[in-house]
């Protein structure tokens, strides 16, 4: 029986790829990549390009993400996925970081499970372990809580010592003023173990940053 497989790749690096998950994606007779934008590139797919064996079918699918062609363009996805395993076929299902870390990949699990297919889930590095090696900075320590909330939830944070502020594109002013409010230090990393990494700890630098793929890494007495 066919197997789907969903693969963290890590936050980008192709040196971060697990060699469980390269073994798998040398394993597949598919790969499957999510992109946000329709006929845009995948991070994921070009984070393991390496580890794709000659004549695997590569498709990119679209996942808008929040747009109103949203339920078509999944159900699109999730219909080539069921075609290329009732062919028989191994899917790996890739994406950006870990699969259970505010990925796609989750819905698309449930959806293969209920329909009956075996499914194999393949951890990846998670892009703020990446980036607390890259800027040498401690994520949690001793008896604390490590608190992970997006950065339209910031203003959640209550007692905890030690952040992690995930999808801060286009929140990046409301997240460092409410970071200072409350005495944070923090460190602003984006592309981490990729080309363009950027690495920020000025407040208007980061404001002024706006990428996509970025986070920030807090901590306080």
């Amino acid at each position: 029986m066919a197997i789907l497989y969903g693969i963290g790749v890590g936050p980008g690096d192709p040196e971060l790829v697990t060699i469980k998950a390269a073994r798998r994606i040398a394993d597949s007779q598919v790969v499957v990549a999510p992109s946000a934008e329709e006929g845009g590139e995948s991070i994921a797919l070009e984070t393991a390009r390496e580890y794709i064996k000659e004549g695997t079918e590569v498709v990119i699918k679209h996942f808008p993400m929040g747009k109103e062609n949203r339920v078509s363009k999944i159900k699109e996805a999730y219909d080539f996925i069921e075609e290329k395993l009732r062919e028989g076929k191994n899917v790996s299902f890739l994406t950006i970081g870990d699969p259970y870390i505010y990925s796609t990949y989750i819905h698309l699990l449930k959806h293969m499970e209920e329909r009956g297919f075996e499914v194999e889930t393949i951890a990846g590095i998670p892009s703020f372990c990446a980036a607390a090696s890259i800027v040498d900075r401690t994520l949690v320590v001793g008896n604390n809580p490590l608190l992970i909330l997006p950065a339209a939830r910031v203003q959640d944070i209550k007692d905890e010592k030690y952040v992690v502020i995930m999808k801060v594109y286009k929140q990046e002013e409301l997240v460092v003023n409410t970071l200072e409010e409350k005495g944070f230090d923090y460190v602003y990393i984006s592309r981490a173990g990729r080309e363009g990494q950027v690495i920020l700890d000025k407040k208007e630098d980061i404001i002024q940053a706006r990428d996509y793929m970025s986070l920030i890494l807090a901590s306080r007495e």
